[in-house]
């Protein structure tokens, strides 16, 4: 009988092998965006004058700090760019290791890989074993290389391993919960929801307990919140990254455990069983939608709750601008409006991302179909090419209007409850999604025209959401050339309420998304499947 990790490190070799071209572009986005942030810093923020205005700016507002925690006592450009970054980037970070994990582990089940490869002189956990070294060195090496950017813009030694101890320890934290996950959950897909939604819903938690001062302790909660505890440039309190590291080998030992008694393939939680007999007429769109229903409510869910997060803080932002000359002048750049009005609008283009994010994973879902086989025994059936792409566009795009509404929805919600005007809300979230629209049509399409030329480009899906959305919304805060900020197409998203020359980058956007959903058809219609 072979030993439980018996063979792990040929195992080893093979998955460092399969994630030789993910883990290097993870560590060089990473390290990108935290250069990207801390020269944007050292230009904006030069003058102790200008360093003022960003503490007493939209940096104090209830916005910044949910998505990013309160600005350091410190006014280096390390400390300002690890705040600037941070938060956000770790839990970016917590959601690669669960991916990862998955990756690793229950997609390598799925696609019968582990059952041969147990088959052979390999221990039940030696999959487990080598899993968990991967993602340690996929954690390891982007934490590294955060660390080092902080370093070479001035951080001191303790600081600087505070921050490595900060993105180190949530990354591991998050793969120990995810490998709970692959083996619990019914699917890889989702374990890799599961998994996402702790890590997101701890970015969450620790945002409004930075924002709510009754409930700060949910910070305590959650391995983000310990992550923002250790305060680097600050208290420096590096022994908070024992709980992470005690969450991730609590992870390691579960998963283990369950892995020794569950059924190859099979989780605690099983899928349900589909009806003894299918429909009398079946229909192409029907099962369409019963192959991606779960990752649209999945998606359309998870920013509705979100949304009504962001909902509830909006009520709080406007107390922000009672007697701030800075925000004052700013709000007064910015054409009118209100501060809420303000924070509705920017958010509502995050918003806009994270529904192209859904159509992206409806993309990612027509892949596994043709990978699976299903779309081949679909087209064996009088289904032209053409119509089957149409279909899973129009599913595409409508998980993503989904998402849209849902968010709307969420926000409109959120503040109603928290004693803030229904109908004036209702009018911005929902006005603000409308035109949101044209952008993520246009994104989505790009996505499926990759896929379309090549099945393998599915997975640029989610490279080019990042891309579009670091040079969106979040271009203002890396200080990006105008000219860059061009290339996204929610830089061409107008806030609410809408001026009437913003119509024209719409109409145009709506164009380029039908030519290329168009020549995305022509190219899948040409292709061999596979």
């Amino acid at each position: 009988m072979n030993a439980p990790v018996a063979g792990w490190p040929l195992l080893l070799r093979t998955g460092l092998r399969a994630e030789r071209i993910i883990t290097p572009v993870t560590v060089v986005v990473f390290a990108l965006m935290n250069v990207s942030t801390a020269a944007s810093i050292k230009t904006m923020y030069a003058h102790p004058e200008q360093i003022a205005q960003l503490r007493s700016g939209l940096s104090a507002s209830a916005m910044f700090v949910f998505l990013l925690g309160p600005i350091p006592d410190d006014d280096a450009v390390a400390a300002l760019t690890t705040w600037r970054a941070g938060l956000f980037m770790i839990a970016t970070l917590g959601v690669c290791a669960v991916m990862a994990v998955v990756r690793q582990t229950r997609r390598e089940e799925e696609a019968g890989r582990t059952e041969m490869v147990l088959a052979g002189a390999v221990g039940p956990l030696a999959p487990l074993l080598s899993a968990m070294i991967a993602v340690t060195v996929l954690v390891t090496a982007t934490s590294a290389a955060m660390a080092g950017v902080i370093a070479a813009y001035g951080g001191g030694a303790l600081p600087v391993a505070t921050v490595f101890a900060q993105y180190w320890g949530v990354g591991l934290a998050a793969a120990g919960t995810a490998l709970i996950a692959a083996e619990v959950a019914a699917s890889a897909h989702a374990a890799t929801l599961a998994g996402s939604a702790v890590v997101v819903g701890g970015y969450l938690l620790r945002g409004v307990a930075d924002t709510v001062p009754a409930v700060s302790w949910l910070r305590w909660l959650t391995p983000v919140g310990w992550a923002e505890r250790m305060d680097p440039f600050g208290a420096d309190r590096l022994w908070l990254v024992l709980p992470c590291l005690a969450v991730f080998a609590a992870g390691c030992a579960v998963a283990a455990g369950v892995r020794r008694r569950r059924d190859l393939g099979a989780g605690l939680f099983v899928r349900r069983p589909g009806p003894s007999r299918g429909p009398r007429h079946w229909s192409l769109p029907g099962i369409v939608e019963r192959l991606t229903r779960v990752v649209a409510v999945s998606w359309a869910g998870g920013t509705g709750l979100y949304a009504l997060v962001v909902g509830v803080l909006s009520t709080q932002v406007a107390s922000l601008a009672t007697g701030n000359e800075v925000v004052q002048r700013v709000i007064a750049s910015a054409g009118g409006g209100t501060l809420t009005d303000m924070f509705l609008s920017t958010m509502g283009v995050f918003l806009a991302v994270a529904a192209a994010g859904g159509g992206v994973g409806m993309v990612i879902a027509m892949r596994s179909a043709e990978r699976s086989g299903r779309a081949e025994l679909l087209l064996s059936a009088p289904v032209s090419r053409l119509r089957y792409y149409v279909v899973y566009a129009g599913a595409a795009l409508t998980a993503a209007l989904a998402v849209l509404v849902a968010s709307a929805t969420g926000i409109t919600v959120g503040a109603g409850l928290a004693g803030g005007g229904w109908a004036h809300t209702a009018r911005i979230a929902f006005t603000g999604a409308a035109v949101a629209v044209p952008a993520v049509a246009l994104t989505v399409a790009v996505v499926l025209a990759a896929y379309a030329a090549h099945e393998a480009l599915a997975l640029a899906g989610w490279p080019i959401l990042l891309i579009a959305f670091a040079l969106g919304p979040l271009a203002e805060m890396f200080g990006l050339p105008h000219w860059l900020r061009e290339v996204s197409p929610f830089t061409h998203t107008p806030a609410v309420p809408v001026p009437s020359g913003a119509w024209l980058p719409l109409t145009v956007m709506s164009v380029l998304a039908v030519a290329v959903g168009a020549v995305g058809a022509a190219a899948y219609s040409r292709r061999d499947l596979g």
